[in-house]
């Protein structure tokens, strides 16, 4: 006999392992549980009198709840194994001596999957399910878990960026989980997560990620660059192989895309220009090489716009030609190398000269800004603001207006 513990208990998880399993309805396991007196064997004859269960299937769900009660399995394994057995007509025993039951039953998922289980965010049920669907039907994980909405996009962005740091050992896989919590459950943003957590923020990288970069020139969708990531985590693969084995894109758009993040870091080009670049490359088939041949006329009107303005002499260009190493294949990489100039200023200068050709900035106060910009360190936007200003000024003592002279 049963304590009242024990019954209520055993009624609990009777209903859960049903429920669970999809084998009865929320609603019917709630209406039974409560008219039974919260008792197994009163809610199993309730349900086998009312049709919503076979004979064989009570004895399978009451054979699991047995399993759970021993501590053979927990209630979402022994849910599992009930709906192994229901969806086959296989007795309960027969279902758990099964092979892909042996597997399920220890839950050995991958790493992505043991760092939704941690984080609370899957049930070991259904992260089996999930891992279960992925093998059959050729997806991964994160995909499956994103089509039944157990998950959403950020998430397993988030998840994926807390991977690569468990795999370059700068987090353990606790306080990954703990961080996947604060950004599912607190809203906080990954950075503070990963603060509340311990984790130091990081430089800010000026190299933009691969998938980014193709997703921002619009040639792959941001859904197939997560997926991309989570198979080169898993596969242990550089993301651009991913990219190019999956067919997303061409080998020559892969190799103008890696040598085009090269360049943003050092500030040769804007994340838009890099953009429009990969575009072009993707379009007409041409190596970025080939287009590159406009951007040295843009890097021609920024030396010459640095030189001009005064913020770079010539003594100063001649001892960056001298710095040439690396990846400093023209002056102005040069001048970023030898700390001459901040990839900011060739940034802001590369906007000048935009601002120039648009008609939008003229000559004299683009020279005045970026030697502004040069001695002081302030932003473009900031210096034009200064400089215009004391043009006016200059202007208004001399009794002029700038319509007079412009």
């Amino acid at each position: 006999m049963y304590s009242d513990h024990k019954r209520i208990r055993r009624a609990s998880l009777l209903g859960q392992v049903l429920t669970t399993a999809g084998v009865v309805d929320v609603e019917v396991v709630s209406e039974t549980y409560t008219s039974s007196d919260r008792d197994a064997e009163e809610m199993g004859r309730m349900l086998l009198h009312g049709g919503f269960l076979a004979d064989a299937d009570l004895r399978a769900a009451l054979e699991a709840v047995k399993e759970v009660e021993s501590g053979n399995l927990t209630p979402d394994q022994a849910a599992y194994a009930l709906k192994f057995a229901y969806d086959n007509c296989l007795p309960f025993a027969a279902a758990l001596e099964s092979t892909i039951m042996q597997a399920i039953s220890v839950v050995n998922p991958n790493l992505l999957g043991e760092l939704f289980l941690a984080a609370n965010l899957v049930s070991e049920f259904q992260l089996a399910v999930a891992m279960d669907q992925a093998r059959d039907c050729g997806l991964t994980l994160g995909r499956v878990l994103l089509l039944t909405q157990i998950i959403t996009v950020p998430i397993l962005e988030a998840a994926v960026e807390l991977l690569r740091a468990v795999r370059d050992q700068q987090l353990l896989l606790h306080s990954a989980a703990n961080a996947l919590r604060l950004v599912a459950f607190e809203k906080l943003t990954l950075p503070e997560a990963l603060r509340s957590v311990g984790m130091e923020n990081q430089e800010e990288e000026t190299r933009p990620k691969l998938g980014a970069l193709l997703t921002g020139a619009g040639l792959i969708a941001d859904f197939d660059a997560i997926n991309a990531a989570e198979v080169g985590l898993e596969n242990c693969k550089p993301i651009g192989q991913v990219f190019h084995e999956s067919g997303l894109v061409t080998a020559l758009v892969l190799r103008a895309a890696l040598k085009l993040q090269q360049m943003i870091e050092s500030a040769l080009v804007t994340i838009q220009q890099a953009f429009e670049l990969l575009r072009q490359v993707h379009n007409l088939q041409l190596p970025l090489e080939d287009l590159m041949k406009e951007l040295g006329q843009l890097k021609s009107k920024m030396l010459s716009l640095l030189m001009q303005s005064g913020a770079v002499s010539q003594e100063e260009v001649s001892k960056a030609a001298g710095f040439f190493t690396g990846e400093a294949t023209d002056v102005l990489t040069a001048l970023v190398e030898s700390q001459t100039i901040t990839p900011q200023l060739m940034r802001d200068t590369a906007r000048c000269v935009s601002l120039l050709e648009s008609g939008k900035l003229k000559w004299e106060l683009a020279t005045m800004a970026i030697l502004h910009c040069r001695r002081t360190g302030a932003e473009l936007q900031d210096a034009l603001t200064r400089v215009q200003s004391e043009s006016a000024q200059r202007l208004h003592l001399l009794g002029l207006s700038p319509a007079m002279v412009g």
